[in-house]
């Protein structure tokens, strides 16, 4: 399978799979503010810019979002990020429980916004379901 690097820094490794439509982050440590902002519009852009539908969030090494990451990702990467063309998204889940919760909280407000998710402990299941999405 073809894979585009996008970014990969301190923060996050972001390739995209052009053939299937995907971006995938997978997180390394944890981050917040102008550094989360520009790694999640920047795999917005690239979705946008190739015509891709399809998130695979690796969020294992991710905790909580601040709430001003929060707040911003509702009023900003919402809705760019849909009108992008995202309808498809696989969770792996971050390992703390604290970030389970807030994750969680996000699957149940994309979903009622249209977005088709689904959770995976592995993330080579969850790019499987992915590619498998019409």
């Amino acid at each position: 399978m073809k894979v585009t690097n996008v970014i990969d820094n301190e923060f996050a490794k972001i390739v995209y799979y052009p053939e299937s439509g995907i971006i995938h982050h997978e997180w390394k440590k944890f981050c917040s503010g102008e550094n989360f902002q520009k790694l999640m519009l920047t795999s917005t852009n690239h979705l946008k810019e190739h015509h891709g539908s399809k998130w695979l969030s690796d969020d294992r090494n991710f905790s909580v979002m601040t709430q001003e990451d929060k707040k911003w990702g509702q009023d900003v990467w919402w809705p760019e990020t849909k009108k992008a063309g995202w309808k498809y998204w696989a969770i792996v889940l971050p390992q703390k429980t604290i970030g389970k919760l807030s994750i969680n909280a996000l699957i149940d407000e994309y979903s009622k916004g249209g977005i088709t998710a689904q959770v995976f402990e592995d993330p080579n299941q969850a790019l499987k379901w992915l590619e498998s999405q019409k």
